[in-house]
């Protein structure tokens, strides 16, 4: 549209909120936010002259004018976002040079301002008589080359739509000298954005997902958030994964961005409880507290199969971590360190506190009395190091937890002899790997998850009382735990009562069996 004197006001920022959502990750700030700021997160910095305008602010930093944010540091900034401020500006080369001196590598430079072609130039009838010059493509193009050639512009629009009469700029900073224009590369015909957040075994799962979409075709996007997303940052299936900080969007606003981002893709997949809430109850809602005969009737379909059926996409079991070159050597390495000799890869915990088996440490000593060239690799995170105890002073135990990476953890998975843990991320990366597995299963089924696993033993038990079980009623409870409020914790170990319930004798046959299998 063009400028219309007589529409109602809106905050521009307004208009263009779910479109930038995606740059605003980290650290940043709203230049000239006026009245509202761009997302929560952001830091506000204004210079409160809104009087003229029939309101007043009250901005996180106050400064005297945007050319001049020496309170910054230099690139301490993930974002730099600036709406209909920087046509107040005479000096605006001057005060793009500040905004981008703030950027960090990698980081954005933002703008959003009234374009000459919709809007009443300067002097003009019903042009802002604030304004002191007439925004064009151009002319930011100019002023941004006089500022540093170190920029690649990711994102141009004219925005012309519905009320909008404005220039849409994404800069991002590069380390080449020489500028590009990355938004005039051809755009791919079919478009797939697959949204999944999560810790590592959700990534884990659905990687499958887009990679069936891949094979079918679609330039993929992933919008996911970290650390979940460690895991599938070097996915040759995803051409483009966009990171999302937690209530980057706040939870209340989700719909309404999803609702805008699903326009910009040929297919749009929301994946976000496809697992948890849908196959797994969440406390407070409803299915976690029906009896637990009825949640495993509803509940016990395969997580795996489910994502598919929502993607559309045929079911296949393609989900795979993929180790760089780097990854892989490294591996190779520490593996030739431990010998010739079978390697036990041990998963120790998962992310709820259900996710732990005890018998550990019997297990560990059955195996070095009957296999002393055996090496047991204890992994986890760094509250797991607490499990390890006991073990230092044996070097056939490697005790890596809080030391490896979870990318380190899985690539060294991929090249064991066998992976023994609970449901987890790294028992999820060799899903369909080759390597032998044993799963201490808790709140899910062999349906649920390991189903279709490869060279898998499901190890759970069969007799168990617990709030979530009943008097033994279900084989699993199908419920998220963020603590013990539902979970009922056995006595004597102090874990999850169905995973005390999976006896040693259980675990140490069917690590023989594996070790000594064909």
């Amino acid at each position: 549209m063009v400028w219309d004197i007589n529409a109602p006001y809106k905050a521009e920022s307004k208009k263009i909120v779910w479109e930038v959502a995606p740059y605003l990750r980290g650290r940043g700030l709203d230049i000239g936010a006026g009245d509202f700021k761009i997302l929560p997160h952001a830091i506000s910095v204004d210079n409160m002259n809104h009087e003229q305008f029939g309101f007043s602010v009250k901005p996180d930093i106050l400064v005297e004018s945007a050319e001049k944010l020496d309170v910054f540091g230099s690139q301490t900034m993930d974002f730099v976002y600036s709406s209909h401020t920087l046509e107040h500006i005479s000096n605006y080369e001057g005060a793009l040079r500040e905004w981008w001196r703030l950027v960090k590598q990698g980081g954005y430079l933002i703008l959003y301002l009234p374009d000459e072609d919709q809007y009443p130039k300067v002097g003009q009838p019903g042009a802002n008589p604030d304004h002191k010059w007439d925004v064009s493509y151009g002319k930011v193009i100019a002023a941004m080359n006089g500022v540093a050639g170190n920029w690649d512009l990711i994102d141009y629009q004219k925005r012309s739509q519905d009320d909008e009469y404005s220039l849409f700029f994404v800069f991002k900073k590069i380390s080449k000298s020489k500028p590009a224009h990355s938004w005039m590369d051809p755009k791919p015909e079919k478009t797939a954005c697959v949204v999944r957040y999560g810790a590592f075994g959700d990534l884990m799962q659905s990687s499958s997902v887009w990679a069936s979409l891949k094979a079918q075709g679609y330039h993929v996007t992933v919008f996911s958030s970290e650390p979940g997303a460690d895991v599938i940052k070097h996915d040759p299936h995803i051409d483009n994964l966009v990171l999302f900080d937690k209530d980057q969007v706040p939870n209340a606003n989700l719909p309404d961005f999803w609702g805008y981002q699903k326009k910009k893709f040929t297919k749009f997949v929301n994946l976000s409880e496809s697992v948890e809430g849908t196959l797994l109850s969440m406390p407070g809602r409803t299915l976690h507290y029906f009896p637990p005969k009825l949640r495993h009737e509803l509940m016990n379909h395969n997580y795996l199969e489910l994502q598919h059926k929502i993607a559309g996409v045929p079911f296949a079991l393609l989900s795979k971590f993929y180790a760089t070159p780097e990854e892989k050597q490294w591996a190779r390495k520490e593996l030739d360190r431990a010998g010739k000799g079978p390697v036990i890869l041990w998963s120790l915990a998962g992310s709820s506190v259900h996710k732990t088996w005890p018998g550990l440490d019997s297990v560990i000593a059955a195996l070095l009395l009957k296999y002393p060239e055996a090496r047991i690799v204890l992994v986890g995170g760094p509250e797991c190091v607490i499990l390890e105890q006991g073990w230092e002073k044996e070097s056939r135990v490697w005790l890596r937890s809080g030391k490896w990476t979870i990318r380190q953890s899985l690539a060294f998975a991929q090249v064991a002899t066998l992976v023994i843990g609970p449901e987890t991320g790294v028992l999820n990366a060799v899903a369909f790997e080759a390597v032998k597995k044993i799963v201490f299963l808790s709140h899910s089924t062999v349906t649920n998850l390991t189903r279709d696993w490869t060279n898998c033993v499901s190890l759970f038990s069969e007799n168990t009382k617990c709030n979530g079980r009943g008097d033994n009623e279900a084989p699993a409870c199908h419920q998220l735990h963020y603590g013990w409020d539902f979970c009922t914790r056995d006595p004597e170990t102090h874990c999850a009562q169905c995973q005390a319930d999976i006896s040693t004798d259980a675990v140490w046959s069917a690590v023989q069996d594996a070790l000594e299998a064909p």
